[in-house]
């Protein structure tokens, strides 16, 4: 019985850890998508400049 208990609660650390790791690529990629609205996008908030004229 505790056997089964230690495995269990083993995949359910696995699962909280795959978890967190979508959570963080999710807001990676939320941040980085360059929209430019975000506080946490740094530098990319400065708007491009217009092309020059050939």
């Amino acid at each position: 019985m505790i056997k089964q208990k230690r495995g269990m609660s083993a995949w359910i650390w696995i699962l909280i850890a795959l978890v967190l790791i979508g959570v963080g690529i999710g807001i990676y990629f939320l941040v980085t998508s360059g929209n430019g609205s975000s506080i946490f996008s740094g530098g990319n908030s400065i708007p491009q400049p217009p092309a020059l004229p050939n």
